[in-house]
């Protein structure tokens, strides 16, 4: 009997990799996602600054930690730990831009917000910003890149970590025949296709979509 094939589609650190490969799955990888920065200018001053994905935390921090006095709201615990490095320690992190919102709610509708973002955010925040009145600035930090890339091979499961990510492999690729593995709810609900199963992992990290995966397949060997 063949090993399950697991496909991610996007580049895993080692680890990660070794952990697949030790419980017995094959497995591939391709970056379904470009990443390309932008330049932008850092908008001061503000009463809360507000990170909605780990890329957009990483472009502001590589060009400055300062924010004079801001509020730091940030969305996933990678975008947490990169602030944290910096020794700056946010006010909210939430696990998706719903949650986030939903404590923006009960902030002062008064204040000054700038969210830093990608190209291709969803337009939930800004969205409830205008319905709110606030004064809310978007700043696009990193472009989104589809690479669209055919995969010649037939996976039993496919690791997803964005909507993007989602589009850019459907664009290409047939996943009805897979159990698909993504790393929220927004992501989740990206698909046009049908895959044979939707797993989500709501408290979002690229290690519990790997452990979510392993262990998916453990338990269909001992089924």
């Amino acid at each position: 009997m063949s090993k399950p094939f697991l496909l991610s589609t996007k580049t895993l650190p080692s680890l990660l990799r070794e952990r697949i490969v030790q419980n017995d799955l094959a497995y591939m990888e391709y970056n379904a996602i470009r990443i390309l920065p932008v330049d932008f200018e850092i908008t001061t001053p503000v009463d809360y600054v507000i990170f909605s994905s780990q890329n957009a935390t990483k472009a502001v921090l590589n060009k400055t930690h300062h924010f004079q006095g801001a509020q730091v709201l940030c969305v996933g615990e990678r975008s947490e730990k990169l602030l944290l490095e910096k020794n700056i320690k946010p006010l909210k992190t939430a696990q998706n831009m719903s949650n986030l919102i939903d404590f923006i709610q009960i902030l002062d509708k008064n204040s000054h917000f700038l969210h830093y973002c990608g190209n291709r955010r969803l337009p939930i925040l800004a969205h409830k910003m205008k319905e709110w009145e606030c004064d809310f600035r978007e700043v696009v930090v990193y472009q989104t890149e589809l690479t669209n890339t055919k995969i010649d091979a037939a996976p039993n499961a496919i690791l997803f970590f964005s909507p993007s990510g989602v589009e850019s492999h459907e664009n290409q690729n047939d996943v009805t025949d897979a159990h698909c593995f993504c790393i929220g709810n927004t992501t989740a609900a990206a698909f046009k296709q049908k895959p044979k199963s939707i797993q989500i992992v709501k408290n979002a990290s690229m290690e519990r979509v790997v452990a979510k995966a392993i262990h998916y397949f453990k338990l269909s060997q001992h089924a």
